[in-house]
């Protein structure tokens, strides 16, 4: 009776032992869950924040050069208004506008250019980087998939909205790299000019890939 008595005991024990490991297992298996959980949705959310945050970017890159532009345009407009005063010729005042937009520049680090083109006859007049182009027909410039990037400028200036956005691919500042990018052009219509500006898309995509990098 006695050693019956011991069995019972042992087995009750046993049980006891095997309930609480099934209830610590039972406590760690709930624990992974939640954890794995918790980290898809944070992974979920941070994705989301930056779906966002390149959409908003997106958008705020494309207000800025449109901006920028409009900015030029007011400044074309003061150097005109010097000549229907008198105060400037129409040539005077044509090379001191082209210059003081040759000397804008925009963004911290001052990367931010303008550039002119003549809509009459497809000539540039004003670039402070291809200065070697300046007087130059640019009616049969085209991009490496067939685009005709200053007849496609031209044709958005001279839209009912009066300017417009393209894309392209071009040449970048170091003479050798060449990306697509995003640019606006306005029109100013007492000259003729087509002003434009733009970003190349590899630099958005390297800032923004740097702010995935922090949110994710």
């Amino acid at each position: 009776m006695k050693g019956k008595k011991t069995q019972e005991k042992r087995n009750v024990k046993s049980l006891k032992t095997m309930l609480t490991g099934i209830c610590v297992l039972l406590g760690v298996v709930i624990c992974l869950a939640i954890g794995i959980t918790g980290i898809i949705a944070l992974k979920s959310i941070s994705n989301n924040a930056y779906d966002k945050y390149e959409t908003a970017k997106d958008e705020g890159y494309r207000a800025e050069i449109k901006s920028q532009v409009q900015s030029v345009l007011a400044i074309l407009q003061a150097e005109y208004d010097k000549v229907q005063s008198g105060a400037l010729t129409e040539e005077e005042a044509k090379a001191e506008a082209a210059e003081i937009v040759r000397s804008m520049r925009y963004r911290d680090d001052q990367s931010g250019y303008f550039w002119i083109d003549n809509t009459d006859d497809y000539t540039l007049v004003m670039h402070p980087i291809l200065t070697d182009q300046e007087g130059v027909n640019r009616y049969d410039l085209e991009d490496q998939n067939g685009v005709m990037i200053l007849q496609e400028i031209i044709k958005v200036c001279q839209s009912a909205e009066g300017g417009g956005y393209n894309e392209f691919y071009f040449t970048k500042a170091d003479g050798v790299t060449v990306a697509p990018k995003v640019a606006y052009s306005g029109y100013f219509e007492p000259w003729g000019w087509a002003v434009s500006t733009g970003n190349y898309v590899d630099d958005m995509d390297a800032e923004m890939a740097s702010v995935k990098q922090d949110i994710t």
